[in-house]
């Protein structure tokens, strides 16, 4: 069965353009810019459902039945991938993938406003007619089927839903991802794929929701502004939070325990708040904040592109603010709970959509091993729970601009990273075949790492260039009781010297780098104690579990840890 829901000639995510000039304009945008749900349902071919009680929901049917439970893809599963027209489905979900992501562009299914009555190749709800695609049905089933999660990019505005408000489409077939005139328009399309593809019939489940794509971006979330003409930042975090609110309440009324998530591209930190530059931007801190502030007791979650700096580079580490990026994952999830303390749900990441270049000047072996560095670091951010790979072969305009991101080549033949990404978390075989991070689960390696330049570093994801690996432990990935999670932090100034880790969320007033792991505060057995270290010649930190920190001074008693 083929995916063709993904068609490469419909504009689709953000790598994924309708020619090699709008790639090359992707390329230069991405290089070179430094509430409660609500009660009642929606009709439903004429029925309305909204006497359900608590943990029911409205089934296609016009039922009320018992919602189903999120699905857990765990540790050992949570890789995934844009499948790509790949004509093997088995092949992905028998190497052991927890998921997928799917395009589902709303002008597709909604091309025109229709009214009911609709004909039999279409769905109706809340009183609007949408086209159904067979291929979208089959795929949705058919990986629901294999025990895949299936994630929804849902996105791409119909003509007829973007007459009034201005915008300014950044190239040829951009006008998709115009912002709708009314929130309203675009939430109902939502709700109808939350209702479609709720796992409560045969049509399979969507259980993960990306509410419009990388849409700190003006280039894909257009407010009307760029190419010269300066964005309102309220306007732009207004016009997406009023979409997302929309579209959270239609989901959830339909799906209790879907995951709605606020989609984010790599320019993170608050350098790239750019409302007037020529491709605007504002940092993915700025968009988090503001529909935060705005979301009410809505449990918003993020959907994260972590490429690396440069696209068309395979390097990646702890130094690449102001994005971020594979090698500095941490940042993300050390903002997400230093920001919003109080709101767990926000601490959950998705990683919707990344990968790595092999063409020059990278190599498919260099793309190799970033992608096994990749799930190293991934495993060693708590609160990531998705990974979702893009993608599974070479797209024909992406390879126009130089960006060969596929795991096989148009051909269809695998590259080096197709192995890494099959096996690396193959825990269902006999024996299991594990690596890149995998064979520590469900524990992370906490490894110690020195410079003669910069000193010492500690942490679960990949030291920066030039460090050598002194020493490792292992830690929890996970809450276990009467542990707290360590934090690691750069010592000023950030990028030229050591880190340090703390239990402190705050990083004692340093920038963090974000959660590594858990560690017990009272001996357990079979654990041990580990220590913070200072030199005091130079400042330099190091973690030991040497009571009397190889000689240098003892700074405090970080916790417990396995033998």
């Amino acid at each position: 069965m083929q995916d063709s829901f993904s068609d490469s000639t419909r504009p689709g995510l953000a790598h994924q353009t309708t020619s090699a000039a709008a790639a090359l304009l992707l390329l230069m945008m991405m290089m070179g810019a430094c509430a409660t749900a609500n009660s009642s349902a929606p009709e439903v071919g004429g029925t309305n459902c909204d006497a359900c009680a608590d943990g029911e929901v409205c089934s296609a049917d016009g039922e009320c039945v018992l919602a189903v439970p999120y699905p857990d893809r765990g540790d050992f599963r949570l890789k995934g991938i844009q499948p790509d027209f790949w004509p093997m489905p088995a092949e992905i979900a028998g190497n052991n993938a927890g998921g997928v992501a799917l395009n589902l562009v709303w002008a597709f299914w909604e091309p025109e406003r229709k009214a009911p009555p609709c004909d039999a190749s279409e769905q109706e709800y809340d009183g609007h007619c949408f086209t159904i695609d067979v291929a979208v049905d089959a795929a949705v089933r058919d990986w629901t089927e294999r025990g895949l999660v299936v994630t929804a990019v849902v996105y791409g505005v119909p003509a007829w839903a973007r007459t009034t408000r201005p915008c300014s489409p950044a190239a040829d077939g951009f006008d998709i991802f115009c912002a709708p005139d009314d929130a309203q328009d675009y939430a109902r399309f939502a709700g109808m794929l939350a209702m479609r593809y709720d796992g409560l019939g045969d049509r399979g489940r969507i259980a993960d929701f990306v509410i419009h794509n990388e849409v700190n971006s003006n280039t894909w979330f257009d407010v009307g502004c760029g190419q010269g003409v300066p964005c309102d930042s309220t306007d732009w975090i207004e016009t997406y939070a009023a979409n997302f609110n929309a579209a959270y309440d239609a989901i959830v009324t339909r799906q209790p325990t879907a995951r709605v998530l606020v989609s984010l591209d790599h320019h993170f930190d608050d350098a790239f708040d750019l409302p007037s530059a020529e491709q605007p931007l504002l940092s993915g801190k700025s968009l988090l904040r503001g529909v935060a502030a705005r979301a009410g007791a809505r449990e918003w979650r993020v959907a994260y592109h972590p490429y690396p700096p440069d696209l068309l580079a395979p390097q990646f580490g702890p130094d690449d603010l102001p994005k971020v990026t594979y090698g500095n994952l941490g940042v993300l999830a050390g903002f997400l709970r230093t920001e919003f303390p109080e709101r767990p749900s926000a601490w959950e990441i998705h990683l919707t959509e990344s990968g790595v270049n092999s063409a020059a000047p990278s190599t498919p072996e260099a793309q190799a091993q970033a992608l096994c560095d990749s799930f190293r670091n991934v495993l060693g951010t708590p609160g990531v729970v998705s990974y979702v790979y893009h993608r599974m072969t070479d797209n024909p305009d992406e390879l126009a601009a130089g960006l060969a991101v596929g795991l096989r080549n148009q051909s269809g033949a695998a590259k080096p990273a197709w192995d890494v990404w099959a096996l690396a978390n193959r825990n269902d075989l006999d024996p299991p075949q594990l690596s890149c991070g995998f064979e520590d689960l469900p524990l992370v390696r906490l490894t110690r790492s020195v410079s003669a330049e910069r000193g010492h570093w500690a942490s679960t994801r990949t030291a920066p260039a030039g460090f050598t690996v002194e020493a490792s432990w292992l830690i929890h990935r996970h809450p276990q009781e009467g542990a707290v999670p360590l934090f690691e932090c750069a010592a000023s100034p950030a990028g030229q010297r050591h880190n340090f880790l703390t239990a402190d969320p705050d990083c004692e007033g340093a920038q963090s780098l974000g959660p590594v792991g858990y560690v017990f505060q009272e001996e357990q057995p079979g654990t041990r104690r580990m220590f913070r270290c200072r030199v005091d010649s130079s400042g330099d930190q190091f973690v030991s579990l040497d009571a009397n920190c190889e000689g240098q001074a003892v700074e405090k008693l970080l916790g417990y840890v396995p033998e």
